[in-house]
């Protein structure tokens, strides 16, 4: 989700070394795809989150995207492929987003705030339609699983720094970051989304400023 850029100086976030190289390697699947190719899986991605996986048809894909099926077989051998393609594109983005926001901050716990914030508005954009392909379709649930365990370490990276400048108390860096991503996996559920009528966007939100509260340091 939360990555720092290259450019940024990385000296007042120590644990976050390893960051450039994990952007080097988005940057190059990235730059995979031509100005024409990102146009049309836009409009992919579109009709994923409009539909999800199980009714979408390489034809229809086509038709809406205004392009030939060679197109789309260029960017994948078929639907489910296209799907792990924009699934990935999307958590590339959160991780963007999260990158860029942390970038900016220099407080410790602000730049955990900069990453939930990130992660509500990025979430906040899938459908109970998209959130159920992933859950159906395992690999796909699987590549979803990755991002979020990428996210995990950058979050604990985070914590430690902010446990070490002082901003907040003496806690298991590792056991905080795993229990805040179960809550956010818990409100990317589409069958809470549906039961509940809450976004991911405003439970996320919510997880993150629970958590700093209870974690920041207390005089």
């Amino acid at each position: 989700m939360a990555l720092v850029p290259q450019t940024a100086t990385l000296g007042w976030m120590p644990h976050l070394a390893l960051v450039p190289a994990i952007e080097h390697e988005q940057r190059v699947a990235e730059s995979r795809f031509s100005a024409r190719q990102q146009e049309v899986l836009d409009v992919v991605e579109a009709v994923f989150l409009r539909d999800g996986l199980a009714p979408v048809r390489i034809g229809r894909l086509a038709a809406e995207a205004r392009c030939s099926r060679r197109t789309l077989y260029e960017l994948a051998a078929g639907k489910e492929d296209l799907f792990l393609v924009v699934l990935d594109r999307f958590m590339r983005r959160i991780a963007r987003s999260g990158r860029d926001a942390i970038a900016h901050e220099r407080d410790p716990v602000r730049r955990i705030v900069a990453m939930g914030t990130a992660a509500a508005e990025g979430f906040g954009a899938l459908t109970p339609a998209f959130i159920r392909a992933v859950e159906e379709y395992p690999p796909a649930r699987r590549r979803f699983d990755e991002h979020i365990a990428a996210a995990r370490s950058t979050l604990e990276a985070l914590i430690d720094d902010a446990i070490e400048e002082g901003s907040f108390r003496p806690l298991d860096a590792s056991t905080a970051a795993e229990a805040v991503l179960v809550l956010v996996l818990h409100f990317v559920d589409s069958e809470h989304a549906r039961s509940t009528g809450v976004s991911p966007a405003a439970a996320l939100e919510l997880v993150f400023d629970v958590f700093v509260a209870g974690a920041e340091a207390r005089p």
